[in-house]
């Protein structure tokens, strides 16, 4: 089983909700019994980093697409694109909510599933995306606090 591991950058979660995301994503491997892990490679860390950290060190193989440029057009959406297509099932884990000393750009809901159930997340584009083509996917909401 090949697993698509998507989500938020590092600084949208707390370090609580740092550790329930490293133990998702090791729960999430254990569960589909992984072979593999697909990431974005993204360079802000967060849940693309640490399911290419946890697979490495479970020793599965990692497989990642970092975007060949920082731009939606020809650099994030193309890797979501490559991410979903390798993947068997895509995992997009965000937080609930983002901590207080967030300095980054807020929006009230996640516009991508249009729910206040937690924070924007590229991810959520990408998990939506893998469900049109056909791939099974999950939301994993973590509570940050």
């Amino acid at each position: 089983m090949i697993v698509g591991i998507v989500g938020s950058e590092a600084a949208k979660f707390t370090e609580i909700g740092k550790s329930r995301a490293q133990t998702a994503i090791l729960e999430i491997f254990t569960r589909t019994r992984a072979t593999a892990v697909v990431s974005g490679s993204c360079h802000l860390g967060g849940i693309d980093q640490w399911a290419a950290e946890a697979g490495f060190l479970i020793g599965i193989k990692v497989i990642e697409f970092p975007p060949k440029e920082q731009s939606w057009t020809f650099g994030y959406k193309p890797r979501n694109i490559q991410i979903a297509n390798a993947s068997d099932e895509v995992y997009c884990i965000t937080v609930d909510k983002l901590p207080p000393f967030y300095t980054g750009m807020r929006f009230d809901y996640c516009y991508h599933c249009k729910t206040r159930d937690h924070v924007k997340s590229g991810g959520c584009w990408t998990m939506k995306y893998a469900k049109k083509i056909g791939k099974q996917t999950k939301l994993v909401v973590i509570k940050n606090a």
